[in-house]
């Protein structure tokens, strides 16, 4: 099968099933419902301060219902004993994922468009005008999530303690991504000029790239073993 054919049916397979199977996301959205709501009553912020600390806060909640997402991108492979159609398909392991990835960070999309505009409800955040360069931001940290996320979720899938392992491999090494998008959506939340805060995103880029070409490259072997 074509190797970019390989990407398109296995990313709109795990995006439909998603979406049809709603388990997810539910968990996601109220997780960061839960978030936005013990954050919204527990600061009186003014705007300043809103600005300083709602990027952390945004993060917080994406980077955890993330972690709920990416973790079972295999799962339902395993459940129904297709992991080993994996390994033995006449297609590039490294489509395979890719096909992951492009799921994974439609999804992750798809609920972070769903959600920030109940940040904006509730703390009243004025950013209507700054929402292409946020959505820039979010695209570039999702990509980098994601990529680490479909690999370490492969990782772990089939160990009994995966819902330990899997955050605690994923997090550490996903740092510099939410160092990155915090600090850049601060300084778009702020209104600094881009050039104040266009070496976070530029950081963001380069870590994107080097999860993506090492997790390409590292999958073939984690899917044989």
């Amino acid at each position: 099968m074509h190797f970019f054919n390989v990407i398109k049916w296995i990313a709109w397979k795990d995006l439909l099933s998603e979406l049809r199977n709603r388990e997810n996301i539910s968990s996601m959205f109220f997780f960061a419902l839960i978030v936005i709501l013990i954050f919204s009553f527990s600061f009186s912020l003014d705007p300043k301060s809103t600005h300083e600390l709602m990027p952390g806060i945004i993060w917080i909640a994406f980077g955890f219902t993330g972690i709920i997402g990416l973790g079972k991108s295999f799962l339902a492979e395993v459940h129904n004993d297709c992991m080993e159609y994996f390994q033995i398909v006449p297609a590039p392991k490294g489509a395979i994922y890719l096909g992951k990835f492009s799921g994974n960070v439609l999804f992750m999309l798809i609920v972070e468009i769903i959600l920030f505009p109940l940040f904006i409800l509730f703390f009243n955040l004025d950013v209507l005008e700054k929402i292409p360069m946020i959505l820039l931001i979010f695209v570039a940290a999702t990509i980098g999530l994601s990529a680490l996320g479909t690999l370490f979720s492969a990782l772990t899938v089939q160990i009994r303690a995966r819902e330990v392992m899997f955050p605690i491999l994923l997090l550490p090494m996903a740092v510099p991504i939410f160092i990155g998008a915090v600090e850049a959506t601060r300084g778009v939340f702020s209104g600094d000029p881009l050039s104040m805060y266009v070496d976070w995103i530029k950081l963001l880029v380069v870590f994107d790239g080097i999860f993506m070409v090492v997790s390409f490259w590292v999958f073939e072997f984690i899917l044989d073993y």
